[in-house]
């Protein structure tokens, strides 16, 4: 069962497919999970020049998104981060000597989110892992329909799929299915003690492909990012060297901070204690293994 085959992607466009994708979801049912104040998303911008402007390291400008993504359009802005920090630097295909401004920003409040690539089929053929609250958003529908669970199958395999430089066309269907669950999207129940006291969905959730589902990405439409992010923290680091082969990555810190007023990024000097002033990450046995400057294994996914 395929809800499109890789020919009528290429030709056709994507309110096209968004048309036909509403005939074919016809009766399909998903559920939506919030996300909590204890989630962190963390963000990274390659910066030639140590960025001052918080609007530097958040979503850009539309005027500058060139070519489609996993979720935005060709012109259409959207703010991409990841659950995890060590992420940020596969999503952006860091090189050594590259300069990058990784933030860390946390949600206000409770929100809800669409989570999307979570099929345990599609996150067995990346390598993800089913723990922990994954367990939840593989199986998120108690006595699921064979017709559901086929079309969550196809709709995962949509968000993740390998997609090489040239061929983002191949993002048209992810965009489709994100959008049409968005459009004329009714209200949700809102919580005013515990839960979202926003009823809409403001983004996005699904399984970070480059770190082989071991880290989830988000995509958060840009009028929510100053409504329910906080920035919270910001280190400008080096990429001292990175290791396509072993998929690892060494940084350096140059530079922090964790004040801002309004717009303006107000930096302090790096870390030089040598243990938390450099790390490594790199892809061991099936496992993604982080060490200090120390060469101390402090963390494993």
């Amino acid at each position: 069962m395929k809800l499109f085959w890789r020919d009528e992607i290429r030709r056709k466009n994507i309110d096209t497919l968004k048309r036909q994708l509403r005939t074919k979801l016809g009766g399909y049912v998903k559920d939506i999970h919030p996300a909590t104040t204890q989630n962190r998303y963390f963000r990274g911008v390659i910066c030639d020049d140590r960025p001052n402007a918080v609007d530097r390291i958040s979503y850009p400008p539309a005027s500058k998104i060139k070519k489609m993504g996993r979720l935005n359009r060709e012109g259409q802005s959207i703010f991409y981060a990841s659950c995890g920090a060590p992420a940020v630097y596969y999503e952006i295909h860091a090189k050594a000597g590259d300069r990058v401004a990784v933030s860390t920003w946390e949600l206000i409040e409770p929100v809800y989110m669409h989570n999307l690539g979570f099929h345990p089929g599609s996150l067995k053929h990346i390598g993800g892992l089913l723990e922990g609250p994954r367990q939840k958003l593989a199986n998120p529908i108690p006595n699921e329909t064979e017709f559901n669970a086929k079309l969550r199958y196809q709709l995962s395999e949509a968000f993740t799929e390998e997609v090489p430089e040239g061929e983002e066309w191949r993002y048209k269907l992810p965009i489709a299915i994100n959008e049409l669950l968005f459009d004329g999207a009714g209200p949700l129940p809102i919580d005013h003690v515990d839960g979202p006291r926003f009823d809409k969905v403001i983004g996005t959730v699904y399984p970070a492909l480059r770190m082989r589902g071991a880290a989830d990405n988000v995509a958060i439409w840009p009028e929510y990012v100053n409504r329910f992010l906080r920035l919270k923290f910001v280190s400008y680091v080096l990429v001292e060297a990175a290791d396509a082969e072993r998929q690892s990555y060494s940084v350096s810190s140059m530079a922090q901070s964790d004040e801002f007023n309004g717009n303006e990024i107000i930096w302090r000097p790096g870390i030089t204690d040598a243990r938390q002033c450099r790390g490594h990450i790199s892809y061991e046995n099936s496992q993604w293994v982080l060490r200090n400057g120390l060469g101390e294994i402090y963390d494993i996914y």
